[in-house]
């Protein structure tokens, strides 16, 4: 007997024995039957009706989330060359958007706007409004970087791609007319050629700003009458 419970039998104390644990009463053994998972979604086969971008595209596809057959051949095409530009040591994914941005600038400033440089570069209006203006709604600056392949389409436009009514420089346009006139082609002469409608064609031509599509017949007329005397004298339009 230990001393303590010698101790105890000395004051009188008599100690419990200590409750039995609690079993956990029995329970059926459930075997787990695991659910099948659920079947995957059939790929899409959406086709988006037709728009200013063509089917068989990488932008048709994402943009428009266009499934048919050549847009979804052609996102493949797309990601298997981005895999392979990855692996080269030299893929630039990006380059600096200050001289595309410069050139933007000097095109608007020779009368060519950004939605006719988007037609003739064949990219999206409001990517070249980021790019020099930035995103005011969503307090972005102007975009920093951008494709390889969009930089080089944008420095590919030039002044004398523009052909409708952009406005030009008219100092080039005026050289061209001065020239006729001096060899005898009169204003009502030159007028008519160039499409006037009136009765007494007039030659009403600005000379600091002009439509590309004037500057261009102004470039066709010289080219067919540069060398040729004119049926009348020098017209007092052209001082």
């Amino acid at each position: 007997m230990t001393p303590r419970a010698m101790s105890a039998l000395d004051d009188g104390l008599v100690f419990a024995d200590p409750p039995p644990p609690q079993r956990t009463p029995w329970r059926p053994v459930v075997e787990l039957v695991r659910e099948p998972p659920p079947p995957r979604p059939a790929p899409s086969t959406y086709v988006a009706p037709d728009s200013r971008r063509a089917h068989g595209t990488y932008v048709k596809y994402v943009v428009e989330r266009c499934h048919c057959a050549p847009c979804k051949e052609a996102n493949r095409a797309y990601e298997a060359e981005r895999v392979r530009r990855k692996r080269r040591r030299d893929w630039q994914p990006y380059v600096p958007a200050g001289p595309a941005r410069q050139h933007l600038r000097r095109l608007a400033a020779a009368g060519v706007g950004l939605k006719t440089v988007a037609h003739l570069a064949g990219v999206s209006h409001g990517g070249l409004t980021k790019l020099v203006y930035g995103d005011t709604k969503r307090g972005m600056a102007p975009s920093k970087r951008i494709r390889p392949e969009t930089s080089a389409r944008i420095l590919a436009v030039t002044v004398d791609q523009a052909d409708g009514a952009q406005k030009v420089d008219g100092r080039c346009t005026w050289e061209l007319l001065d020239d006729l006139l001096s060899s005898g082609y009169t204003a009502s002469f030159l007028g008519r050629a160039l499409g006037s409608k009136a009765k007494v064609p007039a030659l009403q031509v600005s000379r600091t700003l002009v439509r590309a599509s004037t500057a261009r017949k102004v470039e066709d007329l010289h080219r067919r009458l540069a060398g040729r005397p004119g049926p009348g004298k020098r017209s007092r339009w052209s001082t």
